[in-house]
């Protein structure tokens, strides 16, 4: 019981009588875009061909304290409405999992929409992860992570993602060297669908020539 020794105003009381009846709300995901990959120059979702809609990827981390299932999480861009994925899987705590254009397009396939895949723009894109609002009627979603990558990270085979060590966003440029001046700068290091984002730098084991590299493709 509260005792007041002289009258308050009446907002105040209000607050008295609200915080009486405060209940602490669940803990929210801790899901981020972790990874992405925009100009696919292989085969990175190894079903045997290059796409440049199937091989584009977005990964996920988990940073929270808790596994998530990710069929309550969405993937789309900033240009219209339109989802492009709906995960799938349990992420567990400090856990990363990656999902390729092909992933996107099959769902969509299966949604009734024009398979699309990220279509992650080669000129740059900003890129939501949304989450279910549980209990609304429909499909209420919520944004909950953004992340914008720049004309110069989406070119052939780089990928940009969050340094753990410094808490920047980084390029991985190790399959396709950036020396511009533009922001993130290149990192030597290679992009890392599915790990975490460790920087390892491509380094070569042997010396060659042109001519003895040329003739292995012949």
């Amino acid at each position: 019981m509260i005792f007041l020794s002289r009258p308050l105003p009446v907002l105040m009381l209000l607050c008295l009588v609200w915080s009486a009846f405060w209940v602490v709300p669940q803990v929210q995901a801790e899901l981020i875009i972790n990874e992405v990959l925009g100009d696919p120059n292989q085969d990175w979702d190894g079903d045997g061909t290059l796409s440049y809609k199937g091989d584009e990827w977005i990964e996920v981390l988990n940073n929270g304290a808790v596994s998530e299932d990710l069929s309550d999480f969405w993937l789309r861009d900033i240009f219209g409405d339109d989802l492009h994925l709906q995960l799938f899987g349990t992420l567990p705590p400090g856990g990363v999992a990656v999902f390729y254009g092909s992933d996107a397009m099959a769902w969509q396939v299966e949604q009734g929409l024009f398979a699309s895949g990220f279509s992650i723009n080669n000129t740059g894109d900003t890129l939501e992860l949304l989450r279910t609002i549980p209990n609304e009627a429909g499909t209420a979603l919520v944004m909950i992570h953004r992340v914008t990558v720049n004309n110069h990270e989406v070119e052939n085979d780089r990928s940009s993602g969050w340094d753990p060590e410094t808490g920047l966003w980084t390029m991985f440029d190790a399959l396709n060297p950036y020396n511009g001046g533009f922001v993130p700068q290149g990192s030597d290091c290679l992009p890392s669908p599915g790990e975490p984002n460790d920087c390892v730098p491509l380094v070569p084991v042997a010396s060659t020539s042109w001519n003895h590299l040329k003739s292995q493709y012949r």
